[in-house]
């Protein structure tokens, strides 16, 4: 319940996505994701499961991500994420 959680959980995410273990990485920023889709990092964790989805070589699921992302938070998408989130919708083949 600390204010922190969202960071926590999205840099365990991070951390695990970083040392090369997608799948233990996509499980982190999901539960992230799902526990508060309005924590500090909720979005950032979204984002982060598409490019661990990719990485696990899973487009559909990782275009499932990326469309919950830019339905579900337009203005990170447009704003603070917008670098991220091209990068990671231009490395995939979403219909």
């Amino acid at each position: 319940r600390h204010g922190r959680v969202s960071y926590a959980r999205n840099l365990l995410g991070r951390a695990y996505l970083d040392d090369g273990n997608a799948k233990e990485a996509g499980a982190w920023f999901l539960q992230n994701y799902q526990a508060d889709k309005r924590g500090a990092r909720a979005p950032d964790s979204l984002l982060f499961l598409a490019e661990s989805m990719r990485r696990r070589e899973d487009t559909r699921r990782a275009c499932i991500a990326l469309a919950q992302f830019a339905d579900d938070y337009p203005r990170e998408a447009a704003g603070r994420l917008k670098a991220q989130y091209d990068t990671t919708r231009n490395g995939l083949k979403c219909s």
